[in-house]
């Protein structure tokens, strides 16, 4: 019986150590969750804004095969970022496709962090000069549930839908 309650006892031990070294090691897996999440947040404003220029001009390089960014403004309000995005259209371009090019990178821009309004300014070149064809804004509510929309749904989505005599 003495062999026997050493075996237990042995047991027991050997059991109650992995317990406490999962649990410190759950407790570790945690706390740098904790500190990663705390680096995120603690972002400066002007982090942000880089991170989120990154993020939308990469998904914009993936889009598209040419370059058709000119700007982009990001303006951040409460924690949240509003963006406002300048793109280049061909001349030969209609609403039809305007449309569908906005959808594709609404699908996309879902996913980046801290997104309040999204405003995408679409340009053509008119006699020589670039003008503004088309003006889209959506607000967080609306980018993040664009999967359930079509693109064809966009202009009763949009908070500001302004279509400029440009397009067809």
């Amino acid at each position: 019986m003495n062999k026997f309650l050493k075996f237990m006892l042995i047991v027991l031990i050997l059991f109650v150590g992995a317990v406490s070294i999962q649990f410190l090691i759950k407790t570790n897996e945690a706390d740098e969750q904790k500190k990663l999440e705390d680096a995120q947040t603690s972002m400066s404003p002007e982090q942000l804004k880089i991170e989120t220029m990154n993020a939308i001009s990469q998904i914009i390089l993936h889009q598209f095969v040419e370059n058709i960014m000119l700007n982009m403004e990001i303006e951040i309000v409460d924690g949240s970022q509003n963006i406002t995005i300048s793109l280049q259209a061909s001349e030969f371009i209609d609403e039809k496709t305007l449309l569908k090019d906005s959808y594709n990178l609404l699908k996309e821009i879902q996913h980046v962090n801290s997104i309040n309004d999204v405003t995408l300014k679409w340009f053509m070149n008119v006699k020589s000069k670039n003008t503004e064809a088309l003006t889209l804004t959506f607000d967080s509510k609306t980018v993040h549930a664009i999967d359930e929309l079509s693109y064809r749904d966009l202009p009763t989505a949009a908070i500001h839908y302004i279509k400029h005599e440009q397009v067809k």
